[in-house]
């Protein structure tokens, strides 16, 4: 298959987290096989995080698809009325009103509150949703940037709090997303990042959300690169065509 061929099937979600999808390798399986390999291949299990997270992501980068997103008008997951919606529209998932309010108010908060950051993300040139795939320590990857815009590869993203952000970036694999991105987009990487809480200011009136821009610096991406590429000897250890250990006989053996 023809180079943008595969990157034409990979801009639909079901091929690019699918079987076709499975073929490369993601930053998603980096921390697997960096610290426990077994659990390489396992596919992620949908959780109420990633529906929200999904749902902000579509607001700003595909409000098309946002407008068919499940949305119910009732209080709370946890509740008979809700699991009965689930099961009447044989669902797997959605949002309540009161979340998909907060969402977009999220979304309107991250387009309009800095005009650099508006313009970053609504650039005439921006491409959205925008895969890629490439080879690095000689195994196929492929990731797939949510804008591409003004020569950078912009990641959206929320957190609770935003002042742990950068320690929290480093365990939550954005690092090694930082490498992958940058060597095969072939140019730098930030994160916009919008904190989930409406806050109230304390000395003047209004309501505002925290919001950051963190461009990726030499030594994040390095650090992201050592962990790339002690994941991928784990790979060629258990899982390539010279796999020289059985996952199965593998046991932790650490001096402490």
């Amino acid at each position: 298959m023809k180079h943008e061929e595969i990157i034409e099937k990979l801009r639909d979600d079901e091929q690019y987290y699918g079987d076709f999808g499975r073929q490369y390798i993601s930053n998603s399986d980096i921390k697997n096989l960096t610290y426990d390999p077994a659990q390489f291949g396992n596919k992620i299990p949908d959780n109420p995080n990633f529906h929200l997270g999904r749902y902000f992501h579509q607001l700003i980068l595909e409000p098309n698809k946002a407008k068919e997103f499940p949305i119910v008008d009732i209080k709370g997951r946890n509740t008979k009325a809700y699991k009965s919606y689930l099961e009447d529209n044989n669902l797997t998932y959605a949002i309540t009103t009161e979340e998909a309010k907060n969402i977009q108010e999220m979304a309107d908060y991250t387009l309009n509150k800095d005009p650099d950051v508006s313009a970053l993300i609504q650039d005439f040139d921006a491409k959205y949703e925008e895969p890629v795939v490439g080879e690095i320590f000689g195994r196929p990857f492929k990731a797939k940037a949510d804008i591409i815009s003004q020569g950078l590869v912009v990641d959206l993203k929320t957190t609770s709090d935003i002042f742990k952000f950068k320690r929290n970036a480093y365990a939550f694999g954005y690092d090694t997303q930082a490498f992958i991105y940058q060597h095969l987009f072939k140019m730098p990487m930030t994160f916009i990042v919008l904190g989930k809480v409406k806050k109230k200011y304390g000395t003047v009136d209004g309501y505002y959300f925290d919001m950051g821009v963190f461009p990726t610096t030499e030594e994040f991406v390095l650090q992201g690169k050592e962990k790339v590429e002690l994941a991928m000897q784990n790979y060629e250890k258990y899982f390539s065509e010279n796999a020289t250990e059985s996952i199965e006989d593998t046991i932790i053996n650490s001096p402490l």
